[in-house]
């Protein structure tokens, strides 16, 4: 992500997200340039040489968040984002780290050639990159970035940000734009896969929308049903386009008709509940998780609890473990990022033991080697492309309350996910599924007065063990009584397997009565 004017906001949203395997190494992915680390003003350096093809073709089930915003005097005739703020490029610039090919110009092509050779050798197919309007100097690197991509199996796709003047019009004509400019490269990402929202099967492209919750970086914050015509228009444009937004809530899809979601940055695995806001997506909506190695950006400045350390690795094998690790497959994974160098997320290949002629010497890899996430990389896109996940099977549940609240959960025994709202009571004031726990609400006062609100969720269950049994709770406040309905859904229509009831006061705080349902109920078709 870009600093200065939207870096405040993006700290914010950082803060609020907050919340391991071996195998044979691979072969080193390319040769570095004979470049050494400058120790001086800058000054003319040698071209290196284009690393050759090799490594079989990459998966373009695995994506990698690119940024094309660096440039240099040698070959741009000024510094760009090496510098920003009080940073003295070559030597000093604006990281916790140095790239061991200096500080570069994403305008060299013999430089996005390394760049595209590991990723090729890591297993990676695509970069998301980075992209802030029409004209843009992101937006002037595109044409480079698609020809060199293309000699080495590299797609390009691309990571809308919030740029100053972002409206959903603007998104529109921005999606026509980059079809009409950069469309007819063989190196511009495009998928046949389909999506909720656009389940057709067209060659089409793949769009990622960071801080969707707004506008633009400075602008008015929004709600999913803000973008709607925007993502109906795309939808309808010849060539299609899938859309993915920058948010964990899975409302979003419908309200807004997004293709799917991501995550970008999640700083903190246990406090923020991991990838688990999959399994509110609905049905057939792309979950994208990003997974990254670690995040520091200290020396630019941002708040402490920003800081994610890289844990000799550790930290990547559990945002991987974590991405993985849920009953939902992933319709690609993202990786935050190639060469984010601000804020450190980055897995390109950083310099051990360089310094800034400050007094500074940058952080490394160390254990790891300066290849290190690479490697790392690779073995994890190898294990995501063997992995299979386990059968799903709908259940409708309807709840029904004359309590003022009452939750519906899943403790034991499987997984619901992908649920999708059939229907519930206008007077309903909550009426959703919210991780494991279905959350039923009505005004208290009407509750007193014997009112009765229901809603209905289909879901699918995963996870099940044919011989066992699933085990939910039910909670209420100390009014009326919950009904519970679980209906098998493999058929036509749902047919009613269970039904449960609860009326009375238990001693705990919530009011909870734990029920067992047999698995094997919901585990095939009824006769």
């Amino acid at each position: 992500m870009r600093l200065g004017k939207a870096g405040a906001l993006i700290v914010v949203g950082f803060a609020a997200a907050c919340g391991f395997l071996t195998s044979t190494p691979p072969s080193t992915p390319t040769a570095r340039p004979t470049v050494p680390l400058p120790t001086a003003a800058p000054s003319p350096l040698p071209a290196p040489t284009w690393p050759p093809v090799t490594g079989p073709q990459p998966s373009n089930r695995v994506a990698v968040f690119y940024y094309p915003w660096y440039r240099t005097p040698q070959v741009d005739t000024y510094w760009d984002h090496w510098g920003e703020g009080a940073f003295g490029p070559p030597l000093d610039i604006a990281s916790d780290y140095y790239p061991t090919l200096g500080a570069y110009s994403i305008a060299d092509s013999a430089i996005l050639a390394h760049h595209f050779a590991w990723l090729r050798e890591a297993g990676v197919g695509v970069i998301i990159s980075s992209w802030w309007g029409q004209g843009s100097r992101e937006d002037q690197a595109v044409a480079l970035l698609l020809e060199v991509a293309e000699e080495y199996g590299i797609k390009v796709a691309f990571h809308i940000e919030p740029y100053h003047g972002r409206t959903a019009d603007r998104l529109v004509e921005d999606v026509k734009y980059l079809y009409d400019r950069y469309g007819a490269a063989p190196a511009f990402f495009r998928t046949n896969a389909s999506s909720r929202w656009s389940p057709d099967d067209r060659p089409k492209g793949l769009f990622f929308v960071w801080l969707i919750e707004f506008t633009q970086a400075d602008g008015p914050r929004v709600e999913a049903s803000y973008w709607q015509s925007a993502m109906d228009a795309i939808h309808s444009l010849p060539d299609g386009g899938l859309i993915i937004a920058n948010t964990t809530q899975g409302g979003w899809v419908d309200a807004g008709h997004f293709d799917g979601l991501y995550n970008y940055a999640t700083l903190d695995l246990e406090r923020s509940r991991g990838f688990s806001w999959a399994q509110s997506l609905p049905p057939e909506a792309w979950y994208v998780p990003s997974v990254l190695p670690g995040f520091s950006a200290r020396r630019i400045g941002y708040a402490a609890d920003t800081y994610v350390p890289r844990n000799d690795g550790v930290t990547y094998d559990a945002q991987w473990e974590a991405a993985l690790g849920l009953a939902v497959e992933p319709a690609m994974v993202t990786i935050t990022s190639f060469n984010e160098w601000h804020e450190g997320t980055q897995i390109e290949p950083a310099a051990v033991g360089a310094e800034n002629g400050r007094g500074y010497t940058y952080e490394d890899y160390d254990p790891l080697s300066e290849e290190g996430y690479l490697r790392q990389t690779q073995r994890w896109v190898q294990r995501f492309l063997a992995l299979t996940w386990p059968a799903t099977y709908r259940a409708r549940i309807r709840v029904s309350t004359t309590s003022d609240w009452t939750t519906f959960g899943l403790v034991s025994g499987g997984t619901w996910l992908r649920p999708v709202l059939v229907s519930a009571s206008e007077e309903a004031i909550e009426a959703r599924l919210e991780g494991d726990r279905i959350e039923l609400i009505q005004p208290l006062a009407r509750a007193e007065a014997g009112g009765s609100v229901q809603v209905v969720l289909d879901v699918l269950l995963s996870d099940l063990d044919l011989d066992g049994t699933i085990v939910f709770a039910i909670e209420r406040g100390h009014l009326g009584s919950t009904q519970v309905e679980l209906s098998n859904f493999l058929g036509a229509e749902p047919l009613l397997v269970d039904t449960f009831i609860w009326a009375g006061i238990a001693s705990d705080e919530r009011n909870t009565s734990v029920v067992e349902a047999p698995a094997e109920q919901f585990l095939s078709t009824p006769p």
